[in-house]
């Protein structure tokens, strides 16, 4: 299996008075062009992905529609295991990821800490160990879950004068 999992890129701060309900509060305009430079890359370092899933959080679908866009990744598709900071909700999302076919690859855009907790756990590190994920952030991991290589991350920033 072959995995890339994303933080969504750089949102707005949180602020209850223009988004009274976080899941609307948007990327940020430099957020989402720093990470569309990074998705180009994405196309041309690794241009197929069978399945794109998404928290619908709208930070983290706008990242997944960028991906789309720059990376030419399929559409994504809304779960609801990704709509979440819980850090209780890795479980669940490690099973969704092992319930994938072993020739899978697939992308999953979300929230920290879950998504620095669930790379962790599928490299087969300890329970208690992170990634930390900076906004923009990819992982790309490949084999199986729970003793998955961690072969490379990439941060927006990486991409600048590109």
């Amino acid at each position: 299996m072959e995995l890339f999992v994303i933080r969504h890129a750089r949102a707005e701060e949180p602020d209850a008075e223009r988004w009274p309900d976080d899941a609307l509060r948007p990327l940020t305009r430099d957020g989402a062009r720093d990470f569309e430079r990074l998705a180009r890359r994405m196309r041309r370092w690794k241009p197929d992905v069978d399945l794109v899933l998404s928290s619908g959080w709208t930070r983290a679908w706008d990242t997944a529609r960028i991906l789309r866009a720059n990376a030419g990744w399929p559409k994504p598709a809304r779960t609801k295991l990704l709509e979440t900071s819980d850090p209780r909700a890795v479980a669940t999302v490690s099973a969704l990821v092992r319930e994938q076919p072993a020739d899978a690859s697939l992308a999953m855009v979300g929230h920290e800490p879950v998504l620095g907790l669930l790379v962790a756990e599928l490299c087969g590190a300890g329970a208690d160990a992170r990634i930390a994920m900076r906004k923009g952030a990819v992982a790309w991991l490949r084999g199986e879950p729970g003793r998955m290589e961690l072969r490379g991350l990439l941060v927006p920033g990486m991409m600048r004068g590109e």
